[in-house]
């Protein structure tokens, strides 16, 4: 960032390169929609580009993007009015009775039913437990740079990664028993 202060541009596109991944991922993870996603990222990195005099670069860039990237995501769900985001259907009890028949078949219909069943509770989570458990295991950042990415403290983070995985087993024992 420092090179990109002093008017390197080349610099500037090192940095999209890098992180245009995980700015996607991040803005996927919380928009669900690959357009949305894309337009995010896309304001990420307009809005890092015009506020890179404001950035500290005794810091990590990294939380800091990822910050401008939330804030982003937020402020295009605010704009579109979603108040909430889009649910997957649930799962289709007597298609799956069906397949009973051949294993294969139902293993890979169990597989993806599972894993619908847990996107939408993670769907289902506050904006407070949902981003830093998404930052932790989509993103694979460690809790001090989700402390740092949420500006909150590492022993926060703990606390809101614990309190979101009580919440998701307790309603995915649920699920599942029904």
């Amino acid at each position: 960032m420092s090179r990109v202060k002093e008017g390197d541009i080349g610099a500037f596109e090192a940095i999209v390169e890098r992180y245009k991944g995980m700015a996607y991922s991040l803005s996927y993870s919380m928009l669900r929609s690959r357009e949305d996603a894309e337009e995010a990222a896309q304001d990420t990195f307009i809005k890092l580009f015009r506020s890179q005099q404001r950035f500290d670069s005794q810091r990590s860039l990294e939380p800091w993007l990822m910050r401008i990237a939330g804030n982003t995501c937020r402020d295009l769900l605010r704009r579109r009015r979603a108040a909430r985001l889009p649910l997957v259907s649930s799962v289709d009890h007597e298609h799956l009775a069906q397949r009973v028949a051949d294993a294969s078949s139902f293993r890979r219909e169990w597989t993806e039913a599972t894993s619908q069943a847990v996107r939408h509770e993670v769907d289902k989570l506050s904006e407070k437990l949902r981003l830093p458990l998404l930052l932790k295991y989509l993103s694979g950042s460690t809790n001090r740079q989700i402390a740092q990415t949420l500006g909150i403290s590492v022993s926060n983070v703990k606390v809101r990664l614990a309190r979101a995985k009580d919440i998701l087993q307790s309603r995915l024992e649920r699920v599942m028993e029904n």
